[in-house]
């Protein structure tokens, strides 16, 4: 590095909260989600005789478990990456040499290239372990017999949030991709896999 170069340093994550964010997923929802998943399989040997699809619940509920399970080594993995420049300087005493922060500055650029891959494969797996265990859920409720307007109700709700979920999936898997301008917009309209940031009353300050 030349006299005067500056290291570049990787961009703040966005949200900033985003390392705190995919570790509540990984490291508290996706363990908890395995073992109801894990439990319901449990539950639904016994009383598969009174159930009109029982192993089609069972492969959902098993496919569910599956991938959360998949979601808690993933964040396992991504945790070891999500490293900040102010965790760094901790380590180095010689951080204020430039050749040191340059050297940071890269290994810091690959942490995060790897932590926002390790992310990305995170939160697929587990929308789709939550669309399994929805499905699994409304295949479920179906009974053998008849069937009464409340558990229809019960079962739609279930179909419902099954939809939301397929259409966030469908949201993340549409950007960048060329596809018809409405589609793109009904389908970030009903589920955004991203939440709209409202724009704040004052303008940012200059850079």
């Amino acid at each position: 590095m030349t006299q005067g170069d500056k290291p570049r340093w990787p961009a703040p994550p966005e949200p900033y909260g985003a390392f705190a964010v995919a570790d509540s997923l990984g490291g508290v929802a996706a363990p908890l989600l395995a073992g109801f998943a894990v439990a319901l399989i449990g539950l639904l040997i016994p009383g598969a005789e009174s159930l009109r699809y029982p192993d089609a619940a069972l492969a959902l509920f098993a496919l569910s478990a599956v991938l959360f399970l998949q979601v808690v080594q993933l964040n396992a993995r991504a945790r070891g990456y999500a490293v900040s420049p102010a965790q760094v300087r901790e380590w180095y005493p010689d951080f204020d040499d430039p050749a040191r922060q340059a050297v940071v500055a890269w290994e810091l650029r690959h942490h995060r290239a790897s932590w926002a891959h390790l992310v990305r494969r995170t939160r697929t797996r587990y929308n789709v372990a939550i669309l399994a265990l929805t499905a699994g859920l409304m295949v479920a409720l179906v009974p053998r017999g008849g069937i009464g307007p409340l558990r229809v109700v019960a079962i739609v709700v279930f179909g419902l949030f099954a939809l939301l979920e397929l259409l966030e999936l469908a949201d993340r898997g549409l950007r960048g991709r060329r596809v018809p301008g409405l589609v793109r917009r009904i389908v970030h309209a009903a589920a955004p896999s991203d939440p709209p940031v409202p724009r704040p009353p004052y303008e940012p300050p200059p850079p």
